[in-house]
């Protein structure tokens, strides 16, 4: 930023340099690569999901013709078992291939020619495997199996089959939270955490890096003399947390774009809820990094430090990914009122319903006063620190310097 700019222009300092932040970054290829790899990386995923589910599996079934046999015959089994399958919803289809002998069936299923073999046996059918035999056609074949005999027998007995199974149906409920948003709200709770990390470091790291290479280059005692130095630091807060949401929210939107696609579309408007929560409260806890991460940069005296006096910043927000990643519970609700570390779990019990409405208003405002009050103290180091050449300076150092 030139000063003579600075003095001329009439909108706030802080503004200033913000714009020039973002300038900076939307001119930074680095940025822009990494950005596409990014939504390359979102839409390639929800890609491969909606293919693996609008594809159809197909298995084989090596089966012999027993001519006169009483019962089923092997394909009618087979069949039966793709019918039970399409019934489930499995995208799974069941093809008979017939040998003239068992020996012929098993060679076919050694020599990878079929998935399996549906034998007959004295006391019923032997399903036969190379090394594993799938699950579902394990199942499904023998429930097509059982089926078919009872059919069979009650025929051959002059009996209704309906009245053999009568009062046999089991209906099924659970008196819990539903399986599939349980499941789904994991994984959301594990990207919200990935995501806080990966734009915090992102966004944060640099921040750290431009403050010092300022300070070693002196040309912040030149914008300094025009510029306050707690605009300064606004505008660069301010810069880059407007890109980083906006990165946020661009990579939100195309991932809810996805979950429409696939077999989650009926959650699209609770993570849709919980991902407005999760920017509200990311915006507040990136503040709070961001503006550590300004401290960090403002403690060095040359780039090489900066790994150490961003140490504290660092362990925050690794600490937010693991409680991200682990806590549940008890634990997980305390952690949701935590300020900054809230920024993921409140996001994750709105998606899992365990949340009251109130309370990630409530959780909401804490984030605020302990922003504000964390962004005033790092204003003062800050301020205290830029202008000090020398040495690196310690936290505590930094406390006990004049303003």
């Amino acid at each position: 930023m030139n000063v003579q700019t600075a003095q001329r222009d009439s909108r706030p300092a802080w503004q200033i340099v913000a714009l020039r932040e973002i300038a900076v970054k939307a001119r930074d290829k680095n940025f822009l690569v990494g950005l596409g790899v990014t939504l390359a990386m979102v839409i390639g995923t929800f890609a491969v999901q909606v293919w693996i589910a609008g594809k159809t599996d197909t298995q084989k079934v090596a089966i012999v013709d027993t001519k006169g046999a009483s019962g089923p015959s092997a394909k009618q089994v087979v069949d039966g078992a793709a019918t039970s399958a399409k019934d489930g919803g499995a995208k799974v289809e069941y093809t008979s291939t017939a040998f003239p002998d068992d020996a012929a069936a098993r060679a076919a299923v050694t020599k990878g020619d079929a998935d399996a073999a549906l034998l007959r046996t004295n006391g019923g059918w032997q399903l036969i495997g190379d090394k594993s035999i799938d699950d579902g056609l394990k199942k499904n074949v023998t429930t097509s199996a059982a089926q078919l005999t009872l059919a069979s027998n009650a025929a051959s007995q002059g009996v209704e089959l309906s009245s053999l199974t009568k009062g046999g149906a089991v209906a099924t409920s659970t008196l819990s939270s539903d399986a599939d948003r349980a499941g789904l709200a994991k994984v959301v709770s594990l990207v919200f955490a990935f995501l806080f990390y990966f734009v915090a470091f992102m966004f944060g790291m640099p921040i750290a890096q431009s403050v010092v290479e300022e300070k070693q280059s002196r040309i912040v005692e030149i914008l300094a003399s025009a510029v306050p130095l707690r605009h300064i630091l606004a505008g660069k807060i301010i810069g880059n947390a407007l890109l980083a949401i906006a990165q946020v929210t661009l990579l939100a939107a195309v991932a809810l774009i996805g979950l429409s696609q696939t077999k989650w579309s009926a959650f699209v408007g609770t993570v849709a809820g919980a991902s407005g929560w999760f920017l509200l409260f990311f915006l507040v806890g990136f503040f709070v990094v961001a503006c550590m991460f300004a401290v960090a940069g403002a403690l060095a005296s040359r780039s090489e430090d900066v790994q150490s006096t961003s140490q504290p910043v660092v362990m925050l927000v690794v600490l937010v990914l693991v409680v991200g990643m682990s806590l549940s519970g008890t634990a997980q609700v305390v952690a949701s009122y935590v300020p900054v570390v809230s920024t993921v779990t409140m996001p994750a019990r709105i998606m899992d319903g365990s949340a009251a409405w109130w309370e990630p208003i409530l959780a909401i405002a804490i984030a605020i006063v302990a922003a504000y009050v964390i962004t005033r103290l790092a204003t003062r180091l800050y301020e205290r620190s830029i202008m000090r050449t020398g040495g690196r300076l310690s936290y505590r150092e930094a406390f006990k310097l004049g303003a």
